[in-house]
């Protein structure tokens, strides 16, 4: 609930800046607008509740219309007045911001890039506005469009200055346009903003999903927190929630409103989400067990016939029945390739020869994958790998692999199975 201090204050100044009173909380002009905020939640999945909110703008023209950020932003018509709209959006949100019981959670003000460009940025005007509302600086997340701001230089400046003045940083919308890794090592922001467009792929395709695993993995490995934002339907949700994301913010969790309300629910939501994810974990196990019930038998016939002292050149043929089958070969226990890989031949037809130089394995060490290290520490236990991008061949594949002893060597026997990537309804139920 917005406090009675509304009441008591009609107007609050800080430099140019203005802000008014309303039923709504406190207001701006600009440009005959009338403008005011909105507060999406921003929600830590671990936490299970709000950690800060987005300050969004609402503005309406003189007959209650209402007017897109995107067209309030093409109003100024020149640098003072991007300068002034900019400063209005801060001062509007912080104090709107602090006039509710807020808890000791995080404000995300939008940057407006145009206008940062333009024009260096004034400690001045912050300090006012931290000093007239209260807020703190390290409740301040500074969001920043760095795919906008072509001057590295300059960048790393703005950066500087915002952190000097105690606030957080967060490049937004990562993914979109010209973003890329380098600059997330280059700045090392506080937090990461995932741009709506990768998880509604991921929502849609197993390998957009895999994408944005690995690049919320990356994202961790450089020092940065995660936000997946946009998220609007379930299947997004447990996407950003397996991808290892830190946050989430979307339509699907809570729309946007000037008050902030802390009985929205979604605590309950993510319990559900994360039995969900559970569930399909469990069943994909299960599915991955079924494909290989039949398997599982040829390819302990395999390993039996070449531990009784079978030539590894005249294995095969058992598992090479199974159409998956690519391709079986021998390693050492130092992850060296022995002899040729041994293609099956139903596949043979479809290996595409384009990736020749990768197909032939001999002499190649394997020692770096997971199946020969998992084999190597459970000697004489099967093991199945989960689905990667084979070298050899360039195509998802599953590597089942076991450790055997013969005459005192140790020797790995693999097999790789195609493991193509499937409709996101199968994979789902």
């Amino acid at each position: 609930m917005l406090t009675s201090c509304l009441q008591s204050s009609e107007r609050i100044q800080v430099g140019m800046t203005e802000l008014l009173t309303s039923e709504q909380g406190y207001t701006a002009e600009f440009a005959n607008l009338s403008l005011s905020t909105a507060f999406q939640p921003i929600f830590s999945i671990a936490h299970r509740k709000a950690v800060g909110y987005e300050g969004l703008l609402r503005a309406y023209d003189a007959n209650g219309k209402y007017i897109t950020p995107g067209q309030v932003m093409q109003v100024p018509k020149s640098d003072r007045e991007h300068l002034e709209l900019d400063r209005s959006c801060r001062l509007l949100h912080a104090q709107n911001f602090s006039e509710q019981d807020t808890d000791n959670s995080w404000l995300f003000l939008n940057l407006n890039s145009q206008c940062l460009v333009m024009e260096r940025p004034d400690a001045g005007f912050m300090r006012g506005m931290m000093t007239q509302t209260g807020l703190q600086a390290r409740r301040i997340v500074i969001e920043i469009l760095e795919s906008e701001i072509t001057d590295r230089a300059y960048l790393k400046e703005l950066i500087t200055h915002f952190r000097k003045l105690g606030c957080l940083i967060a490049i937004d919308d990562f993914g979109a346009g010209h973003s890329n890794f380098d600059r997330v090592w280059e700045l090392q922001p506080d937090i990461v903003k995932i741009d709506r467009n990768l998880v509604k792929e991921a929502g849609v395709s197993l390998k957009a999903e895999r994408i944005l695993t690995g690049i919320v993995s990356l994202i961790h490995e450089a020092g940065s927190l995660v936000v997946v934002e946009g998220v609007e339907t379930e299947q997004e949700a447990l996407v950003a929630i397996s991808s290892n994301a830190d946050m989430v913010q979307g339509f699907y969790f809570a729309r946007p409103n000037a008050a902030i309300r802390h009985d929205d629910g979604f605590t309950d939501v993510i319990d559900k989400l994360l039995a969900h994810q559970q569930s399909l974990r469990s069943q994909y196990n299960q599915k991955m067990q079924q494909h290989f019930n039949h398997f599982r038998e040829r390819y302990a016939a395999e390993v039996e016939a070449f531990t009784n002292g079978q030539a590894f050149e005249h294995c095969g043929g058992e598992v090479f029945y199974d159409e998956r089958v690519v391709r079986c070969y021998l390693l050492d226990e130092h992850g060296y390739q022995i002899g040729r890989s041994l293609y099956s031949p139903k596949y043979t037809t479809r290996l595409d020869i384009r990736h020749a130089p990768l197909l032939s394995g001999e002499n190649a060490n394997w020692s770096h994958r997971h199946y020969h290290y998992r084999a190597m520490q459970t000697p004489g236990v099967m093991q199945i790998s989960r689905p990667y991008l084979s070298v050899a061949g360039s195509h998802m594949c599953i590597t089942v692999s076991q450790a055997v002893s013969i005459n005192g060597k140790t020797f790995v026997f693999c097999c790789d199975l195609d493991w193509a990537d499937e409709d996101r309804k199968t994979i789902d139920g």
